[in-house]
């Protein structure tokens, strides 16, 4: 019990069959809940209250990586698509999650999806990159409108441009490699001129695009 909540709350762990082999990757983190167990004879608001309270759930910022659901659930929200539900366009929705590796209410066995890393391959990978770069690229939806009045109505170095970015869509923290690469796009329009509405219809391409270069890096990827 202790494991499975750490795997949905805290950090991915290795798939439920590896586990009578693989020890958990935080056993001080297991072994607290093990203890809330057997002090509350097995209540699960005080375990749920003990797990909430650690260290290892208030550090557990992207570690673990999104389920499809998760993924199109985030991107739908970050483009302001969710609107009144249900939606006509809802049955889309679930074919992207069925194409990431997550048909809705139909797991492949018992045991549930296969978590974590196992969400990844070459083809799931494509998926999820293409869904949320086409999303986020149609500067028509409500969040991505948002994401460019918020950015303000004066000028923006690369760096500003780039960090405010960040905030807006995550907030997503990203590597060096991941920061150096949407620093360089950044830097290659210069200041980012949003002082007057010609000069922010100018810019908005260079918004979208470094929104869609944020949802489909490695990082977006992770919860």
């Amino acid at each position: 019990i202790a494991r499975h909540l750490y795997n949905f709350f805290v950090a991915d762990e290795p798939q439920v069959p590896a586990w009578s082999v693989e020890p958990p990757q935080d056993p001080d983190a297991i072994d607290e809940l093990v203890k809330a167990y057997f002090d509350s004879d097995g209540d699960m608001r005080h375990i749920m209250r003990t797990l909430f309270n650690s260290d290892s759930f208030k550090n557990a910022m992207f570690k673990k990586v999104k389920s499809p659901t998760e993924l199109v659930a985030g991107v739908l929200k970050l483009g302001g698509s969710l609107g009144d539900l249900p939606q006509p366009q809802m049955t889309a929705f679930t074919q992207a999650t069925t194409l990431m590796g997550q048909m809705l209410l139909n797991p492949p066995t018992v045991e549930g999806w296969h978590t974590g890393k196992e969400w990844i391959d070459g083809g799931t990978l494509n998926e999820r990159i293409n869904f949320a770069v086409q999303h986020v690229g149609d500067i028509e939806k409500p969040g991505v409108q948002d994401i460019i009045g918020r950015l303000g109505g004066s000028e923006l170095s690369p760096q500003e441009f780039t960090e405010a970015c960040l905030d807006l869509v995550g907030p997503v923290d990203v590597g060096g490699q991941t920061l150096g690469t949407l620093m360089e796009y950044a830097e290659s329009g210069g200041t980012l001129d949003l002082s007057d509405d010609k000069a922010r219809e100018q810019s908005i391409p260079r918004i979208v695009h470094m929104i869609q270069m944020i949802v489909s890096s490695k990082e977006y990827q992770f919860a």
